[in-house]
C-alpha cells in the first residue's frame, strides 16, 4: 500500500488556532518498522474508506486495530495522523505524526508535511518552517516539502522566501497546479503583474475547470485588462501604469504599456468582439512581445527561463486560442462552450502538447 500524498493549500487561508502545547522537532528517523501484514493492510484500507466518507472517528478506530498488532506500522500511523488533522484535533495529529517520524519509511515525507501543516495551523509558523527545512535536508528534491514551506513562509509574512520555495517546487514538479497558483498570487500581491499572469495561465493549462480556476482566471483577466478603466466622461478611458515597476523577475515595462493600450482598445471595442476573442488576441500579442524581447536579450530570471519558453512554443505551435478557450470553459462567457464544441480536436492537440512539453532542468531561482 502507498501513502496518500496531500498538499495543504487551504492552510494559507486558515484561521490561526491558540495552542499552549510545547512542540518539538521531529525525531531523527533511526528505527526500522515491522512490515504490515495482510490483516493490518485490510484494516487500514477500511479506515481510508471511512475517512473518505468523512467518518474520521471510525477511520481512527480501524487504524488503531492495525496499531494494536504492530505499533510501528507507519502507514497506519500516517493515516491516523491524517484523520486527526482532518477532524481538526491538531495536537493529537502531531502526537501520532511524531511517533511515525522516528521510523525510516515511505511515509516519512508525509509525516513531515503533516507536522509542518499542523504547527502552521496552530500558529507556530516558525517551528513549521524548521520542520520543512529538516525534511528537505533528508529529501531535497521533494516538491511537497518546498510547496508547504512556501505556505509557512506566507503565514510568517515572508513572501520573497515563499516565492523562492515555490520556484523550487515547480523546478522539481512542473505539473503541480497548486505551486503555480500560489506563485501567481504571490506575484500579483507583490506587484509583479506579467509574471502573475504567466503563472496563473500555466495553472489554467493544468486545472481549467475547478473552484480554484476562478482565482487564476481573475488574475489573468485583470492583468490582460492592463489597468484600463472607463473615465468620468463618455468615450474617456484611463490607463493606470506603474511608472517604476520591479524588474528583478524581468523587465516587463513595454509589455505593461502594451497591455494598457490593448485593454483600452478592448473597452472601446466591446460591441465588435466577445471577451474570449479579446483575451485570445491579447495573450497572443503578449506572447509575441515576450518572444521578441527574449530573442533580443536573454533575461536570466526564473520567469524568462521557465514560463516564457512554454508560452512562446505554445504560440509557435498554434495553440494559444485553444488554451484560452479551454481555460475559459467554466467562465460562462458568451461563445466559449460553442467554440469548444466545434474545436475539440484543437483542444486535444493543445493538451497533448502541454503534457509532453519539456521543462528546463535548471533555472535561476
Amino acid at each position: 500500500m502507498t501513502t496518500r500524498r496531500v498538499n495543504f493549500l487551504p492552510i494559507l487561508f486558515a484561521l490561526l488556532c491558540a495552542s499552549a502545547a510545547a512542540q518539538q522537532q521531529p525525531p531523527d528517523p533511526k528505527l526500522t518498522p515491522e512490515p504490515s501484514t495482510d490483516k493490518q493492510n485490510a484494516a487500514i484500507r477500511e479506515g481510508i474508506e471511512l475517512h473518505d466518507k468523512g467518518d474520521y472517528d471510525g477511520a481512527i478506530r480501524k487504524y488503531e486495530e492495525a496499531l494494536a498488532e504492530n505499533p510501528s506500522n507507519t502507514l497506519a500511523l500516517y493515516e491516523e495522523s491524517f484523520s486527526y488533522s482532518a477532524k481538526k484535533d491538531y495536537k493529537k495529529s502531531l502526537e501520532v505524526a511524531y511517533r511515525g517520524a522516528q521510523y525510516k519509511s515511505e511515509q516519512l515525507v508525509g509525516f513531515y508535511v503533516i507536522i509542518g501543516n499542523d504547527l502552521d495551523i496552530l500558529g507556530q509558523s516558525d517551528k513549521s518552517i524548521e520542520v520543512y527545512k529538516k525534511g528537505l535536508k533528508l529529501f531535497p528534491k521533494e516538491g511537497a516539502l518546498h510547496f508547504n514551506l512556501a505556505v509557512a513562509y506566507l503565514s510568517s509574512k515572508r513572501p520573497d522566501d515563499a516565492k523562492k520555495s515555490l520556484k523550487e517546487s515547480l523546478a522539481i514538479n512542473p505539473q503541480h497546479p497548486g505551486s503555480n497558483l500560489l506563485l501567481a498570487n504571490v506575484f500579483f500581491n507583490t506587484g509583479y503583474r506579467t509574471p502573475a499572469l504567466l503563472a496563473a495561465a500555466r495553472f489554467l493549462a493544468l486545472e481549467p475547470d475547478t473552484q480554484r480556476s476562478a482565482i487564476a482566471l481573475k488574475i489573468v483577466r485583470e492583468v490582460l485588462g492592463g489597468g484600463a478603466t472607463p473615465g468620468a466622461k463618455p468615450n474617456e478611458i484611463t490607463i493606470n501604469l506603474d511608472m517604476n515597476p520591479k524588474k528583478d523577475e524581468g523587465d516587463f515595462s513595454s509589455i505593461d504599456l502594451m497591455l494598457g493600450l490593448s485593454g483600452a482598445v478592448g473597452l472601446s471595442d466591446k460591441e465588435k468582439k466577445t471577451e474570449a476573442q479579446r483575451l485570445a488576441e491579447q495573450l497572443d500579442s503578449l506572447i509575441a512581445l515576450l518572444g521578441e524581447q527574449d530573442g533580443k536579450k536573454k533575461q536570466a530570471t526564473f520567469v524568462y527561463q521557465y514560463y516564457v519558453p512554454y508560452f512562446v512554443e505554445m504560440k509557435q505551435k498554434g495553440h494559444v486560442e485553444a488554451f484560452v478557450y479551454n481555460a475559459l470553459q467554466s467562465s460562462g462567457l458568451p461563445g466559449v462552450r460553442e467554440w469548444l464544441g466545434a474545436n475539440s480536436g484543437h483542444v486535444m492537440q493543445f493538451l497533448l502538447w502541454s503534457k509532453n512539453y519539456q521543462w528546463p532542468s535548471s533555472v535561476k531561482m
